[in-house]
């Protein structure tokens, strides 16, 4: 009999499933060019490689966020923005004007991007090397002019062992294939490790290499105890299978009880219910918000209208949209957040000037009120989709109540140009404004007045308040362990909004966050917007709460 073998690693997403090794084929990668093409061939190459492997990962996060979430998504808003780091393509552009040829240039410059993350000495730091490999990866593909993917032929499910696995492999895995998954190296804080963890894979990094000659064989994947057993006896694949039916049989208990709380009020042990809504950033999301309970939407992110556009998209194309979002919701609410681009949502026919620091500089609100005929036509398509369900509007980045007037007078002029041709829409439609700038929060007092309601953008509000870059990997923990002065200025705004008789939603990554949720319903929020895959666990934790 073959004695097993056990490789231990570490446990990065719950489970414990069987089945058999399949090793990961890495995608078909171009081979550097033997022969060199001009100067100004290659950078031509480099060129047309960054515009598509920008769509592409463009293409990765709008998967990532509609079927995992928006804190996942933000990984790939990471590698976009990599993509377009000054010094990292000026490497690039350098090697080839020192007469590389494309690929060894994006080869030469990943390595030493690399090596200088690796001898920082910081665990995180280090785990974004495989982010800088994905991107140069990605790019050397396209140069290739190669943009397929490895697709597996394989019927029955299996446990993938790879040496490695970057984010955008990650999350083109054909999950329903996927028993669970093995990497040599990496670890817990990786991008890889935090995907898988939301596609509910059970995964374990770390554990060493792992020789091709298994491939095939029958494994036991242990994620709690970071183990994988290989070539199984008798009596340890029982001994598993009986604590993976223990496991299995709390996990759909647990599941069986958030979907019998599904269509039901959230409500906290004290009486305080709580509103769950959806963020969604596409109508194609509609219908997975509904059938995982969702009360309204509490966020669409307008800007997919025209990021996803070569020009400004016409009055007409955006009544369309809204006015189906609020047909299929049925009369439920449904929050238009007004155009937020700027800072990471580049769109170049918006011909928006390069700035030193676009979180801080002309986005969201602050381009509608400098160009409000493009702000009147979006008012104007969602005023008329208003008469075909429950529609709110909601302005970002907001910082003063006279952001608030000046938007609510164009709201007036839209109102009164729609009647002159004969237009209805709902005359009570609700206005609010994201609380995501400590100003808003401070002037909550006084910008509650001019409102229905607030709903707090924590993932600006958290980096703004604590001076803190959430896409610099160097500071993000800056920003996972300081909630208390975010909460404190939430609890400000909605004792603000309470006391004029409106109401406060959080629809940031924190709403999500079930180590939070009681902290919401002590200060009295009444909604939490979340992305899809979180509404079960955020009814369910409502629930529990005192």
């Amino acid at each position: 009999m073959t004695e097993s073998t056990v490789f231990k690693g570490i446990g990065i997403s719950n489970g414990k499933v069987r089945g058999r090794i399949k090793f990961y084929n890495k995608e078909v990668r171009a081979q550097p060019s033997s022969v060199k093409g001009n100067k100004k061939q290659e950078l031509e190459r480099l060129d047309r490689a960054r515009k598509m492997a920008s769509e592409h990962i463009k293409a990765l996060e709008k998967r990532a966020l509609s079927t995992l979430g928006e804190k996942e998504a933000q990984i790939f808003e990471i590698h976009a923005m990599l993509l377009e780091d000054e010094d990292f393509i000026s490497s690039i552009i350098g090697e080839i004007n020192g007469g590389k040829s494309a690929e060894e240039a994006i080869n030469i410059t990943a390595k030493s991007y690399g090596e200088m993350l690796a001898a920082l000495g910081d665990e995180y730091l280090a785990a974004r090397q495989t982010d800088i490999h994905d991107i140069s990866a990605q790019l050397i593909r396209f140069l290739g002019g190669d943009v397929s993917v490895n697709k597996e032929k394989d019927t029955k499910p299996y446990i993938l062992v790879a040496t490695d696995l970057t984010p955008s492999e990650t999350v083109q895995l054909e999950a329903s294939k996927i028993l669970g998954f093995v990497t040599f190296g990496g670890t817990p804080s990786s991008h890889t490790a935090i995907l898988a963890r939301a596609m509910g894979i059970p995964a374990l990094v770390g554990t060493g290499k792992i020789d091709s000659i298994y491939d095939g064989e029958e494994a036991l994947l242990n994620a709690e105890k970071g183990t994988l057993t290989v070539t199984p006896d008798e009596k340890e694949i029982q001994a598993f299978e009986k604590e993976r039916q223990e496991y299995n049989k709390i996990a759909k208990e647990h599941e069986l009880y958030l979907r019998s709380v599904m269509n039901k009020p959230a409500v906290t042990r004290s009486g305080h219910k709580i509103m769950i809504y959806a963020n969604i950033g596409s109508e194609s999301e509609v219908a997975s918000a509904i059938s995982n309970g969702a009360e309204g939407i509490g966020l669409l992110r307008s800007e997919f209208l025209y990021l996803s556009k070569d020009d400004y998209p016409s009055q007409e194309e955006l009544f369309s949209v809204y006015r189906d979002i609020a047909i299929k919701m049925q009369g439920k609410r449904v929050i238009v957040r007004t155009l937020d681009i700027g800072a990471d949502k580049q769109i170049p026919y918006f011909d928006i000037p390069k700035e030193e620091n676009p979180s801080l500089g002309y986005r969201a609100i602050r381009i509608c009120l400098d160009r409000q005929e493009l702000f009147k036509t979006q008012l104007k398509a969602i005023l008329r989709a208003s008469k075909f369900g429950r529609i709110s509007i909601m302005l970002p980045m907001v910082v003063s109540a006279d952001e608030v007037k000046q938007s609510k007078a164009l709201l007036e002029e839209c109102k009164a140009e729609l009647l002159t041709r004969g237009e209805g829409f709902d005359s009570k439609i609700e206005l609010g404004v994201m609380i995501e700038t400590p100003a808003a929060a401070i002037m909550s007092e006084v910008i509650a007045k001019e409102v229905d309601f607030f709903s707090v953008g924590t993932n600006d509000l958290t980096q703004y308040t604590l001076a803190a870059d959430r896409q610099n990997p160097r500071v993000t923990h800056i920003c996972d362990n300081n909630a208390e002065p975010v909460m404190r200025l939430i609890k400000m705004a909605t004792d603000a909004i309470h006391r004029k008789g409106g109401w406060i939603g959080v629809c940031g990554e924190m709403a999500a966050d079930l180590g939070l949720t009681q902290q919401f319903a002590t200060i009295g929020v009444d909604e939490l917007s979340v992305s899809v895959p979180y509404l079960l666990g955020v009814r369910g934790k409502v629930s529990e709460c005192r």
